[in-house]
C-alpha cells in the first residue's frame, strides 16, 4: 500500500465519496489532507451547501451505510453558537482492510473559507521550516500511539502539535510533552 494521502484518495474517488458529495454541494478536502501532513487514517470535508435539509442527511446517511458498512456512525443536525444550522455526518469503517475515519461537515461558504484559509497558513508556514512537517506527523503519531491524542483532559489536537512546533519550535515526542500543555491558548 502506498501512503496514507494515495490510500484517502482511494476512499474519495474509487467508492465514490467524493462524486457523492458534488451531488449535495461542494466539497473542500481541508485538515491534514489539504496540507499534506496525514498522520494517520482521517479526513476531514466540509460541504459547502446553503439548502442542505434534514432529508438530504437521510439520504446520505443510506449512501454511507451502504457503502462503507461503518463500525462507528453518527449523523446530527446542530445549531452553533452564532445561530447557523449546520449539519456532521461521522463515521469509522474498514476500508482496503484499514479502518478509516471520515467527518463531514456541512457549513456556509464563510465557514468553510475560514478552515481553508487556517490549513493553508499552516502548510506556508511549515514549508518555511525546515523538518517542520516531518516533526508535525511524528509527534502526532506518537501522541495518537500514546493515547495522548483527542479531545479531553491532558490531551492534544492538531492544533496543539502545529502551535508547538511552529511557535516553539518543538522537534519531538519528548520536548512537546515537557514543553507544551494541551489546550494551552486555543483559538
Amino acid at each position: 500500500m502506498g501512503t496514507i494521502r494515495e490510500s484517502a484518495d482511494i476512499i474519495l474517488y474509487n467508492t465514490g465519496l467524493l462524486e457523492r458529495l458534488n451531488k449535495i454541494g461542494t466539497p473542500h478536502i481541508i485538515g491534514s489532507y489539504r496540507m499534506d501532513m496525514m498522520a494517520w487514517n482521517d479526513l476531514d470535508i466540509d460541504i459547502e451547501n446553503s439548502d442542505m435539509s434534514i432529508e438530504k442527511l437521510y439520504e446520505l446517511t443510506d449512501y454511507i451505510i451502504k457503502t462503507f458498512r461503518p463500525k462507528w456512525y453518527e449523523a446530527k443536525e446542530e445549531v452553533t453558537d452564532e445561530g447557523k444550522t449546520v449539519w456532521f455526518q461521522g463515521a469509522e469503517a474498514v476500508i482496503e482492510g484499514e479502518l478509516w475515519n471520515f467527518d463531514l461537515w456541512f457549513f456556509d461558504r464563510e465557514t468553510i473559507g475560514k478552515a481553508e484559509s487556517y490549513c493553508d497558513g499552516i502548510a506556508a508556514r511549515t514549508a518555511e521550516i525546515p523538518g517542520a512537517r516531518e516533526n508535525i506527523i511524528k509527534i502526532k503519531q506518537e501522541l495518537l500511539r500514546r493515547g495522548l491524542y483527542g479531545y479531553g483532559e491532558g490531551k492534544y489536537i492538531s492544533m496543539d502539535v502545529y502551535r508547538g512546533v511552529l511557535e516553539q519550535g518543538i522537534t519531538g515526542i519528548e520536548d512537546m510533552l515537557e514543553r507544551y500543555v494541551p489546550g494551552e491558548n486555543r483559538i
